[in-house]
Parts: C-alpha cells; sequence; structure tokens
C-alpha cells in the first residue's frame, strides 16, 4: 500500500478465476455470518477450532477480532495511526493520497467494521489541508499483534455505497483503493511489506496481491465476482520459504518474497489521487467492511 499504482516487483502474471472459483467457494462468499452456527464463550471469539479457509489443519489461532462488539477495540487491539503514513500516521499526500485517516471514520456494528471514505476538507495537526477522511486499523495498540510468519485472513466487503452528497448511487466507483497488509512493526528499518489484496475501484474485479520483501514478487487476479457485492476471504501463508495468497480457499498466487522481520497488520481505505482514478467529481462517499481479521501460526 506504500507504493504508486502499477509499480510491481516481479509480477507473476495475471491469473482469471471464473466458474470454479465462484462455484467452489459459493458458501462462503454467500454466508453472511459463519459464526451464526456456533455458540462462542465471548461475544468476540471465533468459531471454537476454526483454521484458514483453505490453508489446511494444524493451525493454531494466535490473535483476532470478530468486530462483534459497538465500538472499535482502539487502544487495544487497534491504533488508528500507522508508521507507513508521515504525517501523524494518518495522511501521506506522496504516495497519491487524498485522505487523512480519522477514528472516527470507523464504526462497528451488526458483526463488522465499516470504514468511510468522505469528501470533506479536514485540516491536520501539520497544517496540511485534506479533501477527504477515511479510517485505517492497524493492531499496535497494547493486546495487539506482530507476527513474521503465519496465515492471516480477512473477510470482507471492498468499495461499496459509492454515493453523492444526496445519497444517491454514484455509476462511476474509481478514486477507492482498499488493502489488507502488513507493515514493519516498531524498531524495524527494512522494509517487510505484504498486501494480501489492493483494489484499485476504477477496475474493481482486479486484484493486486505482492510481497515486498526480500525476493519479492506477485500476481494480479481477475477474481470473476465484484468484491464491492457481498463478503469474500482473503489470506496469505507467510512462510520463511515464500507466500501464498488465498481468494475464497482457492491458492491463486505463489512467491518466493517473504519478509525477515516482524509486521503489523493494516486494514484500510484509501482515497486515490491519480488523476483520472481519483474519484469522480460527484462523489461524496464510499465504504468498506470487514467481517472478521484472524491470524494463525503453527
Amino acid at each position: 500500500m506504500s507504493r504508486s499504482r502499477f509499480v510491481l516487483p516481479a509480477v507473476a502474471g495475471v491469473l482469471a478465476l471464473t466458474g470454479s472459483l465462484l462455484a467452489a467457494h459459493s458458501a462462503v462468499a454467500d454466508d453472511k455470518d459463519p459464526k451464526a452456527a456456533t455458540s462462542p464463550v465471548r461475544a468476540d471469539d471465533p468459531p471454537a477450532g476454526v483454521q484458514p479457509v483453505g490453508g489446511g489443519t494444524g493451525w493454531g489461532l494466535k490473535w483476532w477480532d470478530e468486530f462483534n462488539g459497538t465500538a472499535v477495540d482502539w487502544g487495544t487491539k487497534w491504533n488508528g495511526n500507522s508508521s507507513a503514513l508521515p504525517d501523524a500516521g494518518r495522511g501521506n499526500k506522496p504516495n497519491q493520497q487524498l485522505e487523512y485517516n480519522l477514528d472516527r471514520n470507523c464504526t462497528e456494528a451488526d458483526g463488522a467494521v465499516t470504514m468511510t471514505a468522505k469528501r470533506e476538507r479536514y485540516q491536520a495537526p501539520s497544517g496540511t489541508t485534506y479533501d477527504w477522511t477515511s479510517c485505517l486499523l492497524t493492531s499496535t495498540g497494547s493486546s495487539g499483534f506482530t507476527f513474521k510468519y503465519g496465515f492471516m485472513e480477512s473477510r470482507a466487503k471492498l468499495t461499496y455505497d459509492v454515493v453523492n452528497a444526496q445519497g444517491s448511487p454514484v455509476p462511476d466507483k474509481r478514486g477507492f483503493w482498499p488493502g489488507f497488509w502488513t507493515w514493519q512493526a516498531s524498531g524495524v528499518d527494512s522494509w517487510q511489506e505484504t498486501d494480501v489484496y489492493e483494489q484499485y475501484s476504477d477496475n474493481p474485479r482486479h486484484l493486486y496481491l505482492t510481497s515486498h520483501a526480500h525476493a519479492g514478487g506477485g500476481c494480479q487476479v481477475d477474481v470473476g465476482f465484484d468484491p464491492g457485492a457481498d463478503f469474500h476471504v482473503y489470506g496469505a501463508d507467510i512462510s520463511a520459504q515464500d507466500t501464498k495468497f488465498y481468494i475464497d480457499g482457492r491458492l491463486v498466487c505463489s512467491v518466493a518474497g517473504a519478509p525477515s522481520e516482524n509486521t503489523n497488520l493494516i486494514e484500510d481505505l484509501y482515497v486515490y489521487s491519480k488523476p483520472g482514478f481519483d474519484p469522480d467529481p460527484a462523489t461524496a462517499a464510499a465504504k468498506k467492511s470487514v467481517d472478521y481479521v484472524r491470524v494463525w501460526q503453527r
């Protein structure tokens, strides 16, 4: 997420995921509430013994957020500012981002956290003025999570509810850049990023899956469904040998890149500034929702 559009190291290829992916994993996409059939001990516990979708067995769940509460766990599981963004951890105009990220733009309700990007003027403490606000989550809270190797997974609904100031849909959905990724932990001075997915909403079915660590590598994947129409599962198995990317339980990409240092998780909804790909002038807001974030290790 800390890079400009179309700059992909060692792109492994473009994969078209059509009927087989949709048919084989329609239950994952169509099941709006995978937790309903279980009775967790606590509201925020995942189903007992749950394993990564498509990642095999033998994993131990190490960290999670099921977003079953009424407010984001700010300061405990999550923070709203990241060292990946130079303006107080919340803004990054040099990275083609229009937004300043504010905690108030993340809301937790009905079993999901929703990030809302809004066209509104905001002056950061640095004095820089932004024309958009949004929100990010990074697992740097006091009870957050830092890891090097493991399986990270998120069930999310990407860019949706792109509307004008009156709340009516805007047909041109360009201008939004959601992602699920890792960034080097505090004290690490080398680039360790893994992008489980990046989406540019002008071409919403085309996702970028990338490792920026060491040998690097990435794939561009045409998923064959609209990621903003429903929830889908996005995961990465990050090991010392390689990084494998999964969508709805199907292995879609494998690259040689792997981190050598610890990282934190990030969920975001950036607003993209590149001319021609920035939001339609009529667009006033857009959303991304996340059902859960989980990390396993062996």
